[in-house]
């Protein structure tokens, strides 16, 4: 994986305590009928260059995160541990890259 990168752990962490305060009442991380805890689905992609984009939500057609080739996700609740998560993203877009080459 040389030349490989994506973003720091820092501006993950950053991101998803940025989002956490918007996170309302009846917002939830998936459409399971167990999942009764307010919180947000974010999908982080990156391409081998290290830039990076996120989306909120549903992630089918189109976002933020969309036009990457390697994507991680958290799953995002009020009491998260956001640096906890950021480390498990950017694991996941690690292993996507290595896949990849």
């Amino acid at each position: 994986m040389n030349g490989v990168k994506t973003p720091s752990v820092k501006s993950i962490a950053e991101l998803l305590r940025g989002l956490k305060p918007e996170i309302e009442d009846d917002f939830r991380c998936s459409d399971d009928s167990d999942d009764d805890k307010p919180g947000m689905q974010v999908t982080i992609g990156c391409d081998n260059d290290g830039n990076w984009g996120y989306q909120t939500g549903d992630t089918q057609y189109s976002g933020g995160a969309y036009g990457y080739d390697h994507w991680g996700i958290a799953y995002l609740y009020r009491k998260s541990n956001c640096l906890e998560l950021a480390r498990g993203v950017i694991d996941e877009l690690k292993e996507s890259q290595a896949q990849a080459t």
